[in-house]
């Protein structure tokens, strides 16, 4: 049976729905762009509280790009000044009904300005707290710890991005690994912490550096620097280890191919001619892969790319596929949003937003839960949008609230609409 993923969608609505997996779970974070925000929105879409910490002074920067819309749906905007002294009493309070903070930004700059871990675990022992920087919170080299840091930064000093591009240049690999990948550390190391919090009675403090997160992804050959000072070329549309595997231009596209198995190579070499090379040398009976290393396989690459050539991609995949072999042609976004498998899988979803009259058109929520499953009860809120709800529910009259607008404490760019 599929999710009616809307079903509680409503935009007029400030307190979010009881749903998913992390139902119960209160985040706060304090983040812009990507890396940090992503983590908690994905806590969101899984039905926990998230209250999106903006400035008094326009918010988010990215939201004024498309994605965000995306990006933030399900969550909760409160616009606050934190550290002048009535932000701080009502950002306290939030604290201490949190399960989670989460904060971002350039080195240790929360902590300069007095918000420890101590000073967060004072207000509530059993929080997790979660900083993302480009290089860390502490132990970092001075000449570092403060730079400001984004997504080609962090692919550039991580070594990650050498690793990819041709061999005239390095490129970056897009959309943006360095924020996801980071996002999705922050997701999984804060649910960790949270579990063990909640067992302990104890909180933790995840220290997060978008460069180490690209070296950790990294290994699978940095190992071979660290250990043998081995070093792979940038391989282009290849992959830089084995052959046979890669992106291939066929009759009428591209197809990407990782042919692999010890029956697959003997049939492979079968079919591009090289029948005389299997076993030879080097290349022992048996293999299941092409060795880059191997002496010959510059030319048998070749014979792979000149067969790749004499047939279109649903010829090659009727073959391979006999073969057992995992080939897929390289799609468009046009043909991803046409093909069956994602309309099968129910894939696209549009809604309502609070700042267009047109539907927005996005990727359903991702993974799919059977017994708690998943929604998006709201679109991305304006700044400030549930400033009045999220303070009522911490204790604030009406009176104290409409205080805190005149002050500045609190901004809502749709307070007059």
């Amino acid at each position: 049976m599929k999710n009616d993923v809307k079903e509680f969608f409503d935009n007029s609505e400030h307190r979010p729905p009881k749903f998913g997996v992390l139902q119960g779970v209160k985040v706060v974070f304090s983040a812009i762009e990507v890396a940090g925000p992503l983590g908690p929105h994905f806590m969101a879409e899984w039905g926990a509280d998230v209250i999106w910490l903006e400035n008094v002074n326009g918010g988010d920067t990215n939201r004024n790009y498309r994605p965000s819309e995306h990006e933030h749906r399900n969550d909760r905007s409160m616009s606050l000044d934190i550290f002048s002294e009535d932000g701080m009493a009502v950002f306290k309070k939030l604290v201490k009904e949190a399960d989670v903070f989460l904060v971002g930004g350039k080195g240790p700059s929360f902590i300069r300005k007095g918000i420890t871990d101590e000073f967060l675990w004072a207000i509530n022992p059993k929080l997790v707290i979660t900083r993302i920087s480009g290089y860390g919170q502490e132990d970092a080299d001075p000449n570092y710890i403060d730079r400001p840091c984004y997504d080609g930064i962090a692919q550039a000093m991580s070594g990650y991005m050498s690793q990819n591009g041709t061999p005239e240049s390095p490129m970056p690999a897009y959309p943006y690994v360095g924020d996801l990948f980071t996002a999705m550390f922050s997701l999984s190391s804060t649910l960790a912490a949270l579990i063990r919090a909640r067992e302990t009675g104890k909180g933790e403090s995840v220290d997060i550096a978008m460069t180490e997160v690209l070296m950790r992804l990294s290994t699978y050959n940095m190992v071979d620097y660290l250990n043998d000072g081995r070093m792979y070329p940038r391989p282009g549309a290849k992959d830089p280890i084995q052959g046979a595997t890669g992106i291939y231009k066929t009759k009428n596209g591209f197809l990407f191919t990782n042919i692999l198995g010890r029956k697959q190579m003997k049939t492979l070499f079968n079919m591009i001619g090289c029948e005389e090379l299997y076993g030879v040398g080097d290349f022992k009976e048996g293999f299941s892969f092409i060795n880059l290393n191997w002496d010959k396989a510059d030319y048998v690459e070749s014979k792979v790319e000149a067969y790749f050539k004499t047939k279109t991609n649903e010829e090659h995949i009727e073959i391979f596929d006999s073969m057992k072999v995992a080939a897929a042609p390289v799609l468009s976004f046009k043909d991803v949003v046409e093909h069956p498998q994602y309309k099968a899988r129910d894939m696209w979803v549009d809604w309502d937003t609070m700042t267009t009259e047109e539907k927005y058109k996005g990727v359903n929520v991702v993974p799919r839960f059977k017994v708690n499953p998943t929604k998006i009860w709201r679109s991305m809120p304006h700044i400030g949008y549930d400033n009045d709800v999220i303070l009522e529910d911490l204790g604030y009259s009406e009176e104290q609230i409409n205080e805190l607008y005149h002050k500045g404490v609190i901004f809502r760019n749709d307070r007059d609409k």
